[in-house]
């Protein structure tokens, strides 16, 4: 399931505690936020912030479904800020739940890397 706004992510995530209750053994997550410099050839460069498309959501439903395809997890809770964001802001929040952290941290990095792409 993928969020636009975080605190819908966060109550999503307290209702899927809930509703999974004794069928997770973990939950793998990720935060990733805008950097104050990009790096470049090695070099540190001073980061402007980023733009983020909305249509990066529809991408993103994409990699959701095909990690949850790949691997065995239980669900999958992803929130993605679009915009303009700049240095400190959040820009994206996984939730992994499964049953092992092995599966937990495949999808997740899977996930990330798949994210990357679009960035």
């Amino acid at each position: 399931m993928i969020f636009n706004e975080y605190e819908e992510f966060c109550k999503k995530m307290d209702e899927c505690i809930e509703k999974y209750k004794g069928k997770f053994g973990c939950i793998v997550t990720f935060n990733g936020f805008v950097r104050e410099y990009d790096l470049k050839d090695g070099e540190k460069v001073p980061s402007k912030g980023m733009k983020i498309d909305e249509d990066i959501l529809e991408k993103l439903k994409l990699v959701i479904e095909e990690a949850k395809n790949k691997f065995d997890v239980i669900d999958i809770l992803f929130y993605h800020n679009t915009g303009f964001l700049s240095i400190g802001e959040r820009i994206a929040s996984i939730a992994v739940f499964a049953r092992h952290r092995k599966e937990g941290f495949e999808a997740l990095e899977y996930i990330i890397n798949e994210m990357k792409k679009y960035h």
